[in-house]
């Protein structure tokens, strides 16, 4: 069987390739896609080269399109969303679609927020310069928009075999097949949390309504509720091997999920593959979440912006763990700020303490870096 998780190079972003099946049956689902420019560094040249390999191999005709299972947006912010854009870019304008997918996994942030009008306000193009967060926000609630347009026009079924939001039952997760052998469990959103979301939203709407606020006002809202924390979380599963997917949700909500669904034991849990929240940020981590979600492999997407990787997060998986064969895997050994120096004071630092694990980053020009599981390899 197949089982890997590939991270693209994605600049400060996240964009994962999910490969499972057979090697006469290979199948792909593509979570997240990046910033914008992610699509012709990364995404489309992986693409092509996976289409390419199923071809020469007999599995895909010369005119046939790649297929995926499924396109999966964990939320709606530039780094994750924006290099779905261009590929929806760039199928619309082809003269024959050369990629397809089962579905596209969305949540979009009016039906979060079951407040379409308040939406419908917002500029549709231009975002107000009062700010740079403000305007931000508001861009990606546009994006989510333009992306359930593209999904539309290209016959892209939303958020199948599911209905309505990808979201978790309060108790239990909820268990998707994606194949005879894999499946996806969805651990967040969970059901109580958007509708306390949904509360707290009508309110803070009705305070700014009456007020008659400005969109970047409300975009300023927008930018500290918790919206921009409902990160579809997912665990996949194979067999015994696990793989936990948790976009920017935020540590103790991860946690919560995982105990709401019964997939602790005893607070914790270990899984093959830990896809660490928000691009290594420590606002999202403590050293609690560390203790009780343990990994053989640790992956982090993020090239220096905004500081991330942070050495504190690095020192709090460390920390947390024995020298028990776990590795650090890491999308760009340098690019952004002082992340070079920073990762080897990190090295430097641990080899002090004499602490023993593995340390993998991504080497120019390789489009990726990835963690195979099964036992056999993928294109």
């Amino acid at each position: 069987m197949i089982f890997s998780l590939e991270a693209l190079k994605a600049r400060h972003g996240d964009l994962l390739l999910l490969h499972y099946g057979t090697a006469e049956d290979p199948r792909l689902a593509l979570v997240d896609g990046g910033p914008g420019g992610s699509y012709g560094e990364a995404l489309k040249p992986r693409l092509d080269e996976i289409r390419g390999g199923l071809q020469q191999q007999g599995k895909l005709g010369a005119d046939e399109p790649l297929k995926l299972d499924l396109v999966m947006v964990s939320h709606i912010d530039d780094d994750h969303i924006g290099g779905l854009l261009g590929l929806t870019d760039a199928l619309l304008g082809a003269d024959r679609p050369w990629l397809r997918t089962k579905t596209l996994w969305h949540n979009a942030f009016e039906d979060l927020a079951d407040d379409a009008a308040v939406v419908a306000a917002l500029p549709a193009d231009d975002v107000p310069s009062e700010g740079a967060d403000a305007g931000a926000v508001l861009a990606s609630v546009t994006q989510g928009r333009k992306l359930q347009a593209d999904a539309g026009l290209l016959g892209w079924p939303v958020n199948a075999p599911l209905k309505g939001l990808i979201q978790a039952p309060d108790a239990g997760g909820k268990s998707v097949k994606l194949d005879q052998g894999t499946r996806l469990l969805v651990l967040a959103p969970r059901e109580a949390e958007i509708e306390g979301l949904r509360r707290e939203w009508a309110e803070q709407m009705r305070k700014l309504r009456s007020k008659q606020a400005s969109p970047a006002e409300v975009a300023a809202y927008l930018d500290k509720s918790p919206y921009n924390l409902s990160s579809i979380v997912v665990l996949v599963r194979q067999g015994d091997r696990r793989m936990l997917l948790t976009g920017d949700a935020r540590g103790d909500q991860v946690l919560e999920a995982l105990d709401a669904a019964g997939v602790t034991d005893g607070g914790k849990v270990h899984v093959d593959v830990l896809k660490v929240p928000h691009h290594g940020s420590i606002r999202n981590v403590d050293r609690d979440f560390f203790e009780r979600i343990t990994a053989d492999h640790y992956v982090i997407s993020a090239d220096g912006k905004h500081g991330n990787p942070e050495t504190a997060t690095l020192e709090l998986i460390t920390g947390a763990r024995d020298d028990d064969g776990f590795t650090i895997h890491l999308t760009y050994a340098e690019r952004g700020g002082d992340l070079g120096s920073r990762l080897e004071a990190f090295i430097a630092g641990q080899r002090d303490l004499r602490r023993e694990f593995g340390f993998e980053r991504r080497a120019d020009p390789a489009l990726s870096l990835a963690i195979d599981l099964g036992d056999e390899r993928v294109l």
